[in-house]
């Protein structure tokens, strides 16, 4: 509901769900917030006088939600500390007596009526999986879930394209070339095998994306199985769009949020601006460049470990060769350039949008007219 931890995922990241700030960035998020609240508000069929279960609740914003939309119970299941700050603002907000807080796992959770209507969830971690919360979701529902009940959200697919950025090779690369007038360039490879060996989280630009995308997976949670998602195999091609230079391969996921009376899909895309997920950029060691028209064909395959965490691999064969393989993957080995994301927030990263501009001309024109003015006003003797 606040983006809270409730299941799998471990300790580390239940302790990681105590701090506010966490919160703070993931209920900002208009983007993904705006999705659930209508998710939520705009399908009161599926909520009037109904049992419904937030997994994973956080500060229970879905709760309220779900409680404004005619919810008859919610029970509100958060197992990090927040639960306890969680209670003291349904509490603030009047609804004790519908929402409930429930501190614990969400695969531990008790449910007294043995039923719930509507599940509702925001499991989904970097790279989709990567915080492991499914399995939990999945446990829960099969234990709860009224036959034809509903589950926030329905599906969920995961997405690749091949990505182009020049500004950045130039930052984190040729940088090396020129170090306050000193040659640096020993270090590139140290730097190549610690940034680029494995997957990170960045926020992308829609304009570096220069091939058709391909979907790498897709589940239905009313259905799916953990069985089905112990092993992703897919065989990905891509279209080039335009004649470019490969610095990688951008990761995505979106979501459906439906109702019967409102639907909608949660895309966490470059194209959807900023979200408190961004993407998952895979950078090459070395750049490759490509045509418009060629299509770029290999697999790609996600393995999760009894640790739950997992192993990615991608496998290009066509039109040129190349295997980027990461062991162990989960949100604690996520890297993200702190410096790219302040560019990014503050509007200063390369290609600024027009109205920036118009914005920066304008009080340029105002600047310079009141100069104008107080000369002219000056000579008068005003």
């Amino acid at each position: 509901g606040g983006g809270g931890g409730g299941g799998g995922g471990g300790m580390a990241q239940l302790d990681g769900y105590d701090y506010s700030i966490i919160h703070e960035e993931i209920l900002k998020d208009r983007t993904r917030t705006e999705a659930y609240k209508s998710a939520i508000l705009d399908n009161p069929d599926a909520f009037v006088g109904k049992i419904v279960a937030d997994l994973g609740c956080g500060l229970g914003l879905m709760s309220l939600f779900a409680a404004r939309a005619g919810a008859k119970k919610v029970y509100c299941i958060e197992a990090a500390e927040i639960a306890d700050v969680a209670r003291d603002i349904v509490r603030a907000n009047g609804l004790e007596g519908t929402i409930e807080i429930v501190k614990t796992l969400y695969e531990d959770a008790f449910i007294p009526e043995g039923y719930v209507d509507v599940i509702i969830s925001e499991w989904m971690g970097f790279f989709l999986f990567f915080e492991d919360m499914l399995p939990g979701v999945l446990d829960f529902r099969d234990k709860y879930l009224v036959p034809g009940g509903r589950i926030l959200p329905s599906k969920a697919r995961l997405w690749s394209s091949y990505y182009e950025d020049e500004h950045w090779y130039e930052s984190r690369i040729r940088y090396w070339e020129n170090v306050y007038g000193f040659n640096y360039t020993t270090i590139v490879n140290k730097v190549k095998s610690e940034q680029f060996r494995v997957p990170q989280r960045q926020h992308l630009r829609s304009n570096g994306m220069i091939s058709t995308q391909t979907r790498l997976a897709e589940i239905d949670l009313r259905s799916v199985r953990q069985d089905d998602l112990e092993r992703i195999f897919v065989s990905a091609k891509n279209k080039i769009t335009r004649n470019a230079t490969i610095h990688g391969i951008c990761f995505w996921f979106d979501v459906l949020l439906d109702g019967p009376q409102h639907q909608q899909w949660l895309d966490t895309s470059p194209r959807s601006g900023y979200n408190s997920w961004s993407q998952v950029i895979w950078y090459f060691i070395d750049p490759q460049k490509v045509r418009k028209d060629d299509v770029v064909e290999g697999f790609f395959t996600m393995l999760r470990t009894e640790k739950g965490e997992f192993d990615v691999t991608m496998e290009i064969l066509k039109p040129f060769k190349m295997t980027m393989e990461a062991w162990e993957q989960s949100p604690n080995t996520m890297y993200q350039d702190l410096y790219e994301r302040l560019e990014y927030e503050n509007a200063i990263y390369r290609n600024r949008p027009s109205s920036d501009y118009a914005v920066m001309l304008l009080r340029v024109l105002v600047s310079i007219l009141t100069l104008f003015l107080g000369g002219w006003l000056g000579r008068k003797g005003f």
